[in-house]
């Protein structure tokens, strides 16, 4: 729990060089949330995952894409406790998550809004009928095998996966507890505890209870962050170690301003546990993904500069020398086990590359960029244009207010959420397959989306304008409605590389008369593949539009909250 700072401010004594310490005449008090409150958020965004869990897995059965080569380095660490697979697919342990010939002889096996799909659209949409079934009487020709994906570049002999271990570590115990369920179920509890920081980070940043269980429930219910609670990926986990550790060592970095600016002493926000969860939120982030090594330093840095001002002789103010050995700890145990592990396996302690797709050239950036947000398949802002605000927000931390510590603060927040954002999202833009192939909308940005909780609060809670307060409402519902539709069909969630529509606009037209003759394609627009709906052309008129919208969208509301913003409140919710 977030404790005042006031609280734990104590007046310097005589011997630090002052008598007095001269507390703000204006002091806006705000309870923090007791321990009940947190733990109602907590199992209030779990029963709603729970619930879903038994549909959505029907649906989903088996899993694809990479979520069985995740699970067969669980079993294979379960089984054989070791990391080497060539048994494991010779065994075909993959069947012990596969769907049973029952479950496959009944429908919604294989249904994705329309009608079964054949066998020809089975061999060129991977993921409906995932390979790796069970030779069952209906089973497809060549799909009861699953083919590893392994590492090429090996210095011992065997399988070993190409994939980061660390989510199969994190699921053995689920996995051995309750199969595949298990795991989807472990997901569920990482999910809600993602929401948890969101309600918090929206708090904190806010003071405000009703914008932070907006912002939860905004953000957990709504792409991208609710299919990834069902998904067996490496998003969701890395997107709770990110918020995590950026919520912890941003009140390290308020505070230290804050103190400086007006008491001259640093308050010691994060004791011992909260320090030691830090560092294993640090170092583990890369056993995840070795790319998620462009999030763990910037968030290292952020432990070590974040809110420096004044006292560079200090060395880490606001850290005992406990906090920070605990915080140090894991981080230095992690890292070194990670370089041994390349070592062991690649002879050479630098990530491995040449299993992944690599990075187009820089002038090609602009695809990523662009289709991250606005493609019709895999972009953010389709599926969820209510983060638009988020970037009103940012704005609304760049400006000047009316006090120059509150300003640093508000500055402070938006530089490390760009040091933070910034370089993982530049480094994703890049990978030539950005969307991130067989999967749900912005699988690639989940590990960043819940740092979006904090300028997205800010902005709900200074910018009530109307135009802000509709924009917000009605992509909200139609978040909401698109989640609904992903909950009921869960199929609709997925989409591959190919030259078909979104999944969405396909079922809208095959199911609603009124879409019947409506080229609903060409209204979003494709970064990935020219569709064969709009003749196979770009949709560069339908992006200039979309980007259009955006822009003009973000300028008016920023307009509007610096125009007739109101004077800033000095909301500081550790005092």
């Amino acid at each position: 729990m977030v404790q005042p700072l006031r609280a734990q401010l104590k007046p310097p004594s005589p011997l630090s060089g002052s008598s007095s310490v001269n507390f703000p005449s204006k002091i806006i008090k705000i309870k923090p949330p007791r321990w009940f409150e947190l733990i109602g958020v907590l199992v209030s965004g779990l029963l709603v995952l729970l619930l879903l869990t038994p549909h959505v897995v029907e649906w989903l059965n088996p899993p694809t894409g990479d979520e069985p080569f995740y699970l067969v380095t669980a079993i294979s660490l379960i089984k054989d406790h070791d990391l080497e697979e060539f048994n494991n697919y010779y065994n075909y342990d993959f069947w012990d998550f596969a769907p049973t010939c029952e479950e496959m002889a009944k429908a919604p096996w294989g249904y994705i809004g329309s009608g079964l799909i054949d066998s020809e659209t089975v061999r060129s949409i991977a993921g409906i009928y995932a390979p790796g079934l069970r030779n069952c009487r209906n089973t497809p020709p060549g799909l009861t095998e699953l083919l590893p994906h392994y590492s090429k570049n090996t210095v011992r002999e065997g399988i070993y996966t190409k994939h980061g271990i660390g989510l199969s570590v994190l699921i053995v115990p689920a996995y051995a507890l309750g199969g595949r369920i298990g795991v989807v179920i472990f997901l569920n509890f990482l999910a809600a505890l993602v929401g948890l920081n969101c309600w918090l980070l929206a708090w904190e940043m806010t003071g405000k209870r009703k914008i932070a269980w907006l912002v939860w429930a905004a953000m957990l219910f709504t792409s991208p962050l609710l299919p990834f609670a069902f998904l067996i990926f490496p998003a969701l986990p890395a997107a709770l170690l990110v918020i995590y550790s950026w919520r912890r060592l941003r009140l390290v970095a308020q505070a230290r301003l804050l103190v400086q600016e007006k008491y001259g002493v640093v308050a010691k926000v994060n004791g011992w546990g909260r320090a030691l969860l830090i560092g294993l939120c640090l170092g583990f982030l890369p056993w995840l993904h070795s790319v998620f090594l462009s999030i763990s330093l910037p968030l290292f840095l952020y432990f070590l500069l974040g809110g420096r001002v004044r006292y560079w002789r200090v060395l880490l103010p606001g850290w005992s020398a406990v906090t920070t050995a605990l915080l140090l700890l894991p981080i230095i145990i992690l890292g070194g086990l990670f370089l041994a592990y390349y070592i062991y396996l690649y002879g050479t302690p630098f990530p491995n590359t040449q299993d992944h797709a690599g990075f187009a050239p820089l002038y090609y950036i602009w695809l990523g960029i662009f289709g991250f947000f606005f493609d019709q398949k895999y972009g953010l802002l389709i599926y969820a244009p209510g983060y638009l605000l988020a970037f009103v927000g940012l704005i609304l931390l760049s400006w000047r207010s009316a006090r120059r510590g509150q300003t640093n603060r508000r500055r402070s927040d938006l530089i490390w959420l760009g040091l933070v954002i910034i370089p993982n999202f530049l480094v994703m833009s890049s990978y030539n397959q950005w969307w991130g192939e067989w999967g749900s909308p912005a699988r690639y940005l989940v590990p960043l989306v819940p740092l979006l909780a904090a300028p997205l609060a800010v902005v709900l809670a200074e910018a009530p304008q109307l135009f802000t307060r509709l924009f917000f409402g009605l992509s909200l519902l139609w978040s909401v409605t698109i989640s609904v539709a992903w909950m009921l069909n869960p199929h609709l969630m997925f989409h591959w590389q190919d030259q078909n529509p979104a999944k969405l606009l396909t079922w809208l037209q095959l199911n609603l008369p009124f879409f019947k003759d409506v080229k609903l394609a060409g209204w979003f627009p494709s970064y990935v593949t020219n569709l064969k709906a709009n003749g196979g052309q770009p949709t560069i008129l339908a992006g200039i539009v979309w980007l259009s919208a955006a822009g003009i969208i973000v300028a008016l509301a920023s307009f509007l909250a610096l125009r007739k913003h109101p004077k800033r409140e000095e909301i500081e919710i550790w005092e």
